[in-house]
Formats: structure tokens, sequence, C-alpha cells
């Protein structure tokens, strides 16, 4: 099963998050199947910024978006 999650990034006490497709059973530091975009919470507002379209294809194919992934995708702050 293929899960839509954040993959950490940047550097220590800055972190930044990547958002990609990857395998469930694999650990999130893995190959990952496609990169959709990013998310940067630490920015003042938070920036986020990712294919809203891949990212519901992916959904439609069967991936389970994380519980982050779904709030960013309900509240419509993404772009594409």
């Amino acid at each position: 099963m293929l899960k839509i999650r954040l993959r950490r990034a940047g550097t220590r006490n800055r972190p930044y998050y990547r958002i990609v497709v990857s395998g469930s059973r694999r650990t999130p530091g893995s190959e990952i199947v496609e990169e959709l975009g990013f998310y940067d919470a630490v920015a003042n507002p938070p920036a986020v910024k990712f294919d809203r379209e891949k990212a519901r294809a992916w959904i439609a194919k069967g991936a389970q978006p994380s519980a982050t992934i779904r709030s960013l995708l309900s509240r419509g702050e993404a772009a594409s």
C-alpha cells in the first residue's frame, strides 16, 4: 500500500518537509515513488505548495494520505 506523507529535510532547528508518495511498510527515509511538493511549517505564515491534482490522482489509485496531508488537502492551502 502507498501512503502520501511528509518527509523531513532541512537542518537542525530549521526543518522543512517534502510531500511524497512512498510505500507504507518502508521507513520514511526510504525510496519515494513521487514528490508532490513541500511544506515549511517554520515560516510565518506556513508555506505550503503541492500539486493537489496529483495528490487526488494518487488517492484515487489507492494511496492513503497521512493525517497532516489530509488536513492540508481539506484546508485548501495547497497551490498547484
